[in-house]
């Protein structure tokens, strides 16, 4: 986790590095507050009136939780922001994805930025519309603009319909999925930091389970 977050910190700055923790801060402090109280085995640390709210096996649970949950939120937001869509869906064409469902996840990555954008807009005109009035509840406020958004969203759709049919949507055809990838000093950057990172995660877990619970691993 703390590799993780070096190299995200290092190669897409520390704002990057806080938004992907930010996103999951609240489930972070969730699990934070309900494990303790689901997990009270082992030696007490913390038992205000006699009762036990942190013990030694809680706070191990919280631990790897935490770190585990953490580690995996940091990989597929460095994988996601640093890889190209169109390369990461013509990796999963490699592996076996049927076309329709790789166009279903590219489709899907491509509008949510979109929606997003239009969201703010709409948000902002519905802002200068109501300048002066009085405060309103929050479905009051939100109902307006997320109806907005659907309906910007549902008139969108021919144009993406004719997109898709001008680009082969439908033929009979077998596709093709070749794509050449760039050479040079980049690739072989690239295919380094893999192998390090891959070789990080299966060293452990080859690790015999003797060897593991020695006393300088815990």
């Amino acid at each position: 986790v703390v590799a993780l977050a070096a190299l995200i910190a290092a190669c897409l700055g520390p704002r990057e590095l806080g938004r992907a923790m930010a996103s999951i801060a609240p489930v972070l402090a969730v699990i934070c507050l309900l494990t303790p109280v689901f997990r009270r085995t082992g030696e007490a640390l913390w038992q205000p009136f006699g009762v036990r709210v942190l013990t030694v096996d809680g706070l191990a649970e919280v631990t790897r939780l935490v770190v585990r949950f953490t580690g995996l939120t940091l990989a597929f937001f460095a994988v996601f922001r640093t890889l190209d869509m169109d390369g990461m869906v013509a990796a999963l064409r490699w592996f076996g994805l049927p076309f329709r469902p790789a166009l279903v996840i590219i489709i899907a990555f491509r509008f949510i930025p979109t929606i997003f954008g239009v969201y703010q807009s709409v948000q902002d005109a519905h802002l200068l519309r109501m300048s002066g009035t009085r405060r309103r509840g929050f479905f009051a406020r939100v109902l307006p603009i997320l109806t907005s958004v659907v309906i910007h969203s549902v008139r969108s759709i021919p144009a993406l319909a004719m997109a898709l049919e001008t680009r082969g949507l439908g033929r009979r055809g077998k596709r093709s999925g070749l794509r050449v990838l760039p050479g040079g000093r980049g690739l072989a950057v690239s295919i380094a930091v893999t192998v390090l990172l891959c070789g990080l995660v299966i060293v452990p877990l080859a690790l015999p389970v003797r060897l593991l619970e020695a006393p300088y691993f815990r």
